[in-house]
């Protein structure tokens, strides 16, 4: 425990970052439900787990203000229609932006309150995994969006499907340990995809991918990283040079722990760990992504909320997230 605790110190949180959404539309959605962020150059991307769109925030000094807001039917024409897709996490590698979103099922809302109904939704509009081509001035080009099926025997889930690891938990819903996708980074060779849930045997997953067959049919199945995380799930991963940043939380909806790891991912087919570099206090904020971010050239990590106390966080066009040094 000491350990941790040294380790636990290694990041302090030093100041509160604002972001501007101001002529988003759907803004409520944007602001309040923040899911993932990836900074290439001088933008920030940022996704929300409700809607269909995708944001593009210029850097000011330390803040970011809405640049650009763009709707991911435009890139992607064949998404399935009809419900939000359900975006979990952004990242800029090779000159393209890459989006995920969840590939969960929920369970339907009852009818009556204080009772539980046993169906679940699919909801194919949520199974994205694709790329958008940057452009020079850094913004996503038209026509350039590539991306997984959606379903079929090509798509992600039936990939997944075939791992006998995770094929018993592709039908429950995201928060009853089924999956749910809510981390994606790039490597060089690697396409990584952490999984909030499904946790196996209190056991964190990590997919990796060949980056080359991510969005393209491939023989052969996922490799699965097993990580140690006290039996939290993951909610967000991001390239930080030869290591990932890893954020850490429960599979349900409680309020915590949340925690941020520092991990190196390894081949050796074992269970894996991950340093402890910070745990946030209990309560009603639930960090949901994060990235690598220079301050006056000293390096950080960013870190954005989908919630908070109203008054806290989010202000009129405004919400805060968090730079730890």
């Amino acid at each position: 425990m000491a350990s941790e605790t040294v380790s636990a110190m290694r990041l302090n949180r030093l100041r509160e970052i604002v972001f501007d959404y101001a002529g988003a539309r759907g803004l409520g959605d944007v602001i309040s439900n923040m899911s993932g962020i990836a900074i290439d150059r001088e933008f920030a991307w940022t996704v929300s787990d409700e809607g269909r769109t995708f944001e593009c925030l210029a850097i000011t000094g330390a803040n970011f203000v809405l640049d650009a807001q763009y709707r991911l039917d435009d890139f992607f024409p064949g998404l399935p229609a009809g419900n939000e897709a359900d975006l979990e996490s952004v990242d800029v590698f090779g000159g393209r932006l890459w989006l995920c979103g969840s590939h969960c099922r929920v369970r339907r809302e009852p009818k009556l309150a204080g009772t539980l109904d046993s169906g679940f939704k699919r909801r194919p509009s949520r199974h994205l995994l694709g790329s958008i081509e940057l452009g020079g001035s850094g913004r996503p080009k038209r026509g350039t969006g590539r991306a997984l099926p959606y379903t079929g025997a090509d798509c992600l889930r039936r990939r997944l499907r075939e791992n006998p690891y995770l094929s018993g938990f592709l039908n429950l819903p995201s928060k009853e340990n089924g999956l749910d996708i809510e981390g994606l980074t790039l490597l060089p060779k690697r396409l990584l995809l952490g999984l909030r849930g499904p946790v196996i045997d209190s056991h964190a997953i990590v997919v990796s991918l060949p980056r080359k067959a991510a969005l393209l049919p491939a023989d052969g199945g996922p490799h699965l990283h097993l990580l140690d995380l006290k039996g939290l799930g993951v909610r967000d991963l991001a390239r930080d040079g030869e290591t990932v940043l890893l954020l850490a939380g429960p599979v349900t909806g409680a309020d915590g722990p949340f925690r941020l790891h520092r991990w190196r991912p390894s081949d050796a087919g074992r269970v894996e760990t991950a340093e402890l570099l910070y745990e946030w206090p209990m309560s009603h904020d639930h960090p949901e992504g994060l990235c690598p971010f220079a301050i006056d050239g000293r390096p950080g990590i960013l870190v954005v909320y989908d919630r908070g106390h109203e008054g806290q966080r989010r202000s009129g066009t405004q919400t805060t997230a968090d730079w730890f040094a």
